[in-house]
């Protein structure tokens, strides 16, 4: 499974860095763990997180509860889906982009 790269050092990112450095920091940019650089994630990659979280708060808290299960059976359903858009959708869809600003020297 291909991960994000820095665009600085092509240092690529395995699933713990992504999970522990980008996936549970609500920042905009984060360090490179090799060369120190911050990277932002490219806009895809907010496209598609928002995208998916959207998704398993729309099922969560709306179709599952329509479902009429029972308790147990509803939160067993929603940690499901809340483990595979860590475990599966995050790590695959993050892409760092190298943006230059113009901001006066």
């Amino acid at each position: 499974m291909k991960l994000g790269k820095c665009p600085y050092c092509e240092h690529e990112w395995t699933y713990k860095e992504k999970l522990l450095g980008y996936a549970l920091k609500p920042r905009t940019r984060v360090r490179c763990p090799r060369c120190r650089e911050y990277l932002e994630p490219s806009t895809l990659t907010i496209i598609y997180d928002y995208i998916a979280i959207l998704g398993v708060a729309l099922m969560v808290f709306l179709l599952i509860p329509i479902m009429k299960l029972p308790m147990g059976l509803s939160i067993i359903l929603s940690a499901v889906l809340l483990a595979i858009y860590l475990g599966v959708f995050l790590p695959s869809t993050v892409r760092f982009k190298r943006y230059h600003y113009n901001i006066g020297d």
